[in-house]
């Protein structure tokens, strides 16, 4: 079993070129944001040493990622409360659901969750937020168990607010947190990226736009589509590590910083605000 590495521990909480699926047109003077950090692509001591030097630059993850045979990616920004969250990564699936219980004990949920390998042996890597609300976390979901657990979900009022796909290619898997919402939402999950870009025009011309999105072993996408006015962000996928990060870097000069990165099988999909 592979043992799990814990990182950060906030004690008071736990004891090629880019195809696009489409952008919207950032603002010509974007709004100023808070000072953020991103990384992918590290090795798991490369990772542990990274965390390490932002949490005591202040910095807090708001995105992790971890894909193509244990690779992590995030997303940090500065400010936030220091003693109210946690990170967590190399977790076998008991080792995910030992630290899920014990961070609900301590009043603390899961945020972000990322997971690969194959569905009998994933290696999972989380951030646990200490915060109030209902919410429903569940891995190794079938496409089928999936689905069903967003229509129950939103019976409930809640909605999408992490989710990967993990497994191989022939048995993808699921994870995902569900957290109280309000407001219209919707999830597509199973497309390839030209129904994933057709879903994304669709949606558009409707008012919503992606905020989460999440790459599987089979290069289908899934996401979450809201309507939250938000003026300046972009989307892209169907990146590789050179392309995302040149996004990374064109869409900074503009004012936009990622908010959410997802990869597997060396192929990226991220949003920018």
């Amino acid at each position: 079993m592979r043992t799990s590495r814990k990182i950060a521990i906030i004690t008071s909480v736990l004891a090629g070129a880019a195809a696009t699926a489409g952008t919207a047109a950032p603002a010509a003077v974007a709004e100023s944001g808070p000072a953020w950090a991103a990384y992918h692509g590290l090795s798991a001591s490369q990772s542990v040493s990274r965390v390490t030097r932002l949490k005591n630059q202040g910095y807090r993850p708001i995105t992790v990622n971890v894909s193509d045979g244990e690779r992590y990616a995030a997303v940090w920004i500065k400010g936030g409360a220091s003693n109210d969250w946690g990170i967590w990564q190399g977790m076998s699936a008991s080792g995910f659901q030992k630290r899920f219980d014990a961070a609900v004990k301590e009043g603390a949920q899961p945020t972000s969750v990322s997971a690969t390998g194959p569905a009998d042996s994933p290696v999972f890597t989380a951030v646990f937020e200490r915060k109030s609300g209902a919410f429903v976390a569940k891995s190794g979901l079938t496409p089928a168990q999936f689905g069903a657990a967003n229509k129950q979900a939103a019976a409930k009022g809640l909605a999408l607010s992490s989710v990967d796909a993990y497994g191989t290619p022939g048995d993808i898997r699921y994870v995902g947190v569900w957290s109280a919402s309000s407001g219209a939402w919707y999830y597509t999950y199973g497309k390839s990226r030209q129904q994933h870009q057709a879903e994304y025009y669709a949606k558009r011309q409707k008012g919503f736009r992606p905020v989460k999105v999440s790459v599987a072993p089979d290069g289908t996408y899934s996401a979450v589509w809201r309507k939250d006015g938000v003026k300046s962000w972009a989307h892209y996928v169907d990146m590789n590590a050179a392309g995302y990060q040149k996004r990374v870097d064109d869409l900074k000069a503009k004012g936009l910083h990622p908010v959410q990165v997802n990869a597997e099988n060396g192929k990226y999909a991220a949003i920018w605000q």
